[in-house]
């Protein structure tokens, strides 16, 4: 999905319970099958255009909040950045930059934003199976949630489990027909519903699913030309998102091997 030219394909999944009213349909794994936690302090901040130190200038005067929103929008330009020129000191910038952030929030949900973004970066360089473990941790509390439930059902199709996919997939996609039969819940609730609904069939790869759930989230907006997609535009969208998933797939699987071999001393 695009906005702006710029692909949103892992900003797909509102972790800390925000609802994103997001446009079109979504790439579902860019890297994992949760990749962005929302940063609960949310703020743009300005960001410094000397990044070299990997550290952040504030003024004195800037409130925690604020710090944390600057450094926030500073780790997400380097991550754009490592996006467009894959250097790995990039990644270290940001790793050091989100390191701060968890010494200055130490609140609750502070604590799980930076550890789903260090997550993402960690995945970012390769190191997939850290990366998952970490998220695995953090969701480990609620064993039916609903992001835990899209997290296994990604992760098994990772690992080409597909019996235990399928069983996590079901329960999700249980969990948002409930809410979008209920006519008591709010219209953006549905919205994020029908995008959850996207994601999982991207997941199960089923095509014509997903197509099905986009076209009924289009219905909702008719007069909203972003959340309307032609067949092929469609197609392209969720061939992207397959092959996203496919890179996820291959690059968690290497790493997994890098961890069963034994370590060889001299």
């Amino acid at each position: 999905m695009y906005e702006n030219g710029k692909s949103r394909g892992y900003l797909y999944l509102a972790v800390s319970k925000q609802i994103f009213i997001v446009k079109k349909i979504l790439l579902v794994m860019s890297v994992l099958p949760l990749l962005w936690c929302c940063q609960g302090n949310g703020g743009s901040g300005t960001t410094s255009n000397q990044l070299d130190t990997g550290t952040t200038t504030v003024s004195s005067a800037e409130s925690d909040g604020e710090r944390i929103a600057t450094m926030t929008e500073e780790v997400r330009m380097l991550m754009e950045q490592y996006d467009m020129e894959h250097k790995p000191e990039l990644l270290q910038q940001a790793m050091t930059i989100n390191d701060s952030i968890e010494r200055l929030d130490t609140t609750q949900q502070g604590r799980f934003n930076t550890a789903f973004m260090r997550a993402q970066l960690l995945a970012k360089g390769g190191h997939m199976r850290e990366a998952m473990e970490i998220q695995e941790h953090l969701l480990s509390s609620n064993l039916d949630d609903f992001v835990r439930l899209q997290f296994y059902a990604g992760k098994y199709r990772m690992e080409g489990k597909l019996d235990s996919m399928n069983i996590y997939a079901e329960r999700a996609l249980s969990k948002c027909d409930k809410l979008i039969a209920d006519s008591t819940q709010a219209a953006d609730v549905v919205d994020q519903a029908l995008m959850n609904k996207i994601n999982i069939y991207q997941i199960l790869d089923n095509r014509a699913k997903a197509k099905e759930a986009n076209d009924q989230l289009a219905s909702r907006h008719k007069d909203e030309p972003d959340y309307q997609l032609t067949e092929s535009q469609f197609n392209e969208e969720f061939n992207a998102a397959r092959a996203s998933l496919n890179q996820s797939a291959e690059a968690y699987r290497k790493d997994e091997k890098k961890k069963e071999k034994p370590e060889v001393r001299n």
